[in-house]
């Protein structure tokens, strides 16, 4: 075995380094598993008839530390060495250059629109009528906003982003069909919609199949682009992707035959 002895200046620069990231913060963020709410709870609130339900539908959630957390290299350590979180760089999650009260504006403001749109498509799959006006914005910009034949309220403290827009749509979807499309099942989801009915791609997928496990789900409903992302699915948990509402509710219809799994296997 040939060995070779390491320059003390070398050692030196490891030393600093080792030191510095101890005694100075990274710029990373930690993300980990959050819950799981059942949105059929009164989290949705519909002026129209309703029917009730004897199963759940968790909108899933990731906890994320803030932007101006300082993380040290024992906290990102600890994080590596527990397994459910992962370490990312802070600009992935967080706009460079932005304060905390904007990212949180922001958040607030995806987390509106996200509401609107899944009303909209939930409202649109069930063949009501969903007509758009147009309003004058701060800037004078025109900005779209949907009418609805009734009011659909959604109400979710403490939470932000586009990525419950299907599992808000879905419970609309469950909530105003007569019959019970759960049937007693802990179904769990996340993604982004459109007004359409597109399902779109979120962020922390993996933490979100952890918190949904945690919570009791046997259904998980992903986008399809996410699929490639998954690096473990939680023993118990089926993995559905899915590209469109239709896709999602036929799921929820029991009707899976042409609804393609998502699975570690897939993607080894």
């Amino acid at each position: 075995m040939l060995t070779k002895q390491i320059p003390r200046s070398a050692i030196l620069i490891v030393a600093l380094f080792l030191t510095a990231s101890v005694i100075s913060p990274l710029p990373y963020v930690i993300v980990q598993p959050g819950g799981g709410r059942n949105v059929l709870d009164s989290t949705i609130r519909i002026s129209s008839k309703t029917y009730p339900s004897t199963g759940k539908l968790l909108l899933t959630t990731v906890y994320a530390t803030s932007p101006e957390s300082s993380l040290f290299a024992g906290n990102i350590l600890r994080a590596w060495y527990e397994g459910d979180s992962i370490v990312i760089p802070r600009d992935v999650i967080y706009p460079p250059n932005s304060s905390p009260k904007e990212i949180d504006a922001q958040n607030i403001q995806e987390m509106v629109d996200s509401q609107q749109d899944s009303s909209a498509a939930a409202l649109s799959y069930l063949g009501y009528q969903v007509k758009t006006e147009y309003i004058k914005g701060s800037k004078g910009e025109k900005i779209a906003k949907f009418v609805f034949p009734f009011r659909v309220e959604i109400t979710l403290k403490n939470t932000g982003g586009p990525s419950g827009g299907l599992v808000f749509a879905l419970g609309i979807i469950e909530k105003l069909t007569r019959g019970d499309l759960l049937r007693g099942r802990v179904v769990a989801g996340t993604g982004t919609i459109n007004r359409a009915g597109k399902i779109g791609a979120i962020g922390g997928i993996d933490e979100k199949l952890i918190a949904a496990r945690r919570a009791g789900a046997t259904v998980f409903l992903a986008p399809t682009a996410n699929c490639e992302d998954i690096k473990h699915v939680p023993a118990g948990v089926t993995v559905y992707s899915v590209a469109t509402l239709k896709e999602a509710v036929l799921v929820l219809e029991n009707s899976t035959k042409s609804i393609p799994h998502c699975t570690w296997q897939q993607i080894r």
